[in-house]
C-alpha cells in the first residue's frame, strides 16, 4: 500500500479529487466519460504537470475491451453501463463506446492506495471483488 495515493474511482468532475489534492495525497482519477475527463485536465492542469494526480479515461468491467457506457445528459453522476440508471425518471442519455479494464490492471498499473473511493454506478463491485484475494489492500474504502 501506497500511504500517499488515494485512488477517485468515478471521478465525475472531479470535486472529490480536488479535495484528496488539498489534502496533500497523490490521486489516481478514474473516469469512463472523455468529457468529464476533458474538463478535470483543464481544471487540474498544474497537478497533473506535477506529477500528483493521474487522469484514467477508462471504464471499470470484468474483462479489458469496449463497452457501450450510458451518458445522462441531465445529470451525469448516472453515467452507468447499465442503461436503466443513465436512463432513470425517463432523462435523455445516450451511449459512447470506452475503452475498459479490469480492477486488477488498474492495481498493477498504479499500485495499492492508503483510500480507495468507488463510485461508479452499477460496476463498483467489481472493484470490490478484484480486493479479494489481495494480500495488499486499502486501509479505507469508501
Amino acid at each position: 500500500m501506497q500511504a500517499d495515493l488515494v485512488y477517485d474511482v468515478g471521478m465525475n468532475n472531479g470535486d472529490d479529487t480536488a479535495y484528496y489534492l488539498h489534502r496533500g495525497f497523490r490521486v489516481v482519477a478514474i473516469e469512463a466519460d472523455p468529457n468529464l475527463c476533458k474538463g478535470a485536465v483543464s481544471r487540474f492542469g498544474k497537478e497533473l504537470e506535477s506529477g500528483r494526480l493521474q487522469i484514467v479515461n477508462i471504464g471499470i468491467a470484468a474483462k479489458p475491451g469496449v463497452s457501450d457506457f450510458w451518458i445522462c445528459e441531465a445529470h451525469s453522476v448516472w453515467n452507468s453501463f447499465d442503461r436503466t440508471i443513465s436512463s432513470r425518471n425517463g432523462l435523455p442519455h445516450h451511449r459512447i463506446q470506452v475503452p475498459c479494464q479490469t480492477f486488477g490492471w488498474v492495481l498493477e498499473q498504479c499500485g495499492v492506495p492508503f483510500y480507495l473511493k468507488v463510485d461508479i454506478e452499477g460496476n463498483d463491485f467489481l472493484c470490490i471483488e478484484a480486493l479479494q484475494d489481495r494480500a495488499d489492500l486499502p486501509a479505507y474504502v469508501s
